[in-house]
């Protein structure tokens, strides 16, 4: 019973303490818990604010960064393009100095030094002409179409530029060599194709 009194009489203490703290301290203390919450609400939203302007200010760095890759090339650089241009390039002179070089095979074997040799002889001399010029004729148009492309990528100066640009590329290698210098007039004819193929798309344009 003495226990029971106690605490009682410890609960009724509890109560009149209670009773006796003053509202406005009550108040003041959840004004004091409030404040606290919006301090920390305002922090928080200016540290995300400081992390959204760092975010953009990375993505503009990047754009920019990106930008002036992209303006260092007139026109956007594509290896696909570069391929293509090469195989169209060795395509087309390889079928042509073939042509040529059966031409000057034919002559020479009719009218030249081995006019008097076997037939077998003027077969082998053909088919090595023909190749040979095939090789030469298919290489040097390759280079000139990917010269070419190079010029486009690097300076987009227009298609009249481009051949004059890939002929003085070609042409200068072609003369270097004394022993290709008898065929730069197929070259030359070669060239003439590919501007006629122009005129003909500008053409049909219009």
């Amino acid at each position: 019973e003495r226990e029971r009194e106690r605490e009682r009489e410890r609960k009724i203490m509890a109560w009149e303490n209670a009773r006796s703290i003053p509202w406005s301290r009550i108040m003041q203390d959840a004004e004091d818990q409030d404040k606290y919450k919006e301090q920390v609400f305002r922090q928080l939203r200016q540290e995300a604010a400081e992390q959204d302007k760092e975010e953009a200010a990375g993505e503009q760095g990047t754009a920019a960064s990106t930008g002036k890759s992209k303006s260092s090339f007139a026109v956007p650089y594509s290896t696909g393009e570069a391929l293509k241009m090469a195989a169209f390039g060795g395509t087309i002179g390889s079928i042509t100095g073939a042509i040529f070089g059966f031409m000057d095979g034919m002559r020479t074997a009719q009218e030249g030094v081995i006019a008097n040799a076997s037939n077998a002889a003027k077969g082998r001399y053909l088919i090595q002409t023909t190749s040979r010029s095939a090789t030469l004729f298919g290489i040097f148009f390759a280079g000139f179409q990917v010269t070419k492309y190079g010029a486009r990528v690097a300076m987009n100066p227009g298609e009249w530029s481009e051949i004059a640009l890939g002929t003085a590329v070609s042409m200068g290698a072609l003369m270097s060599r004394p022993a290709f210098r008898p065929s730069m007039p197929y070259a030359a004819m070669l060239i003439a194709m590919d501007g006629a193929q122009i005129l003909m798309r500008e053409f049909d344009r219009s």
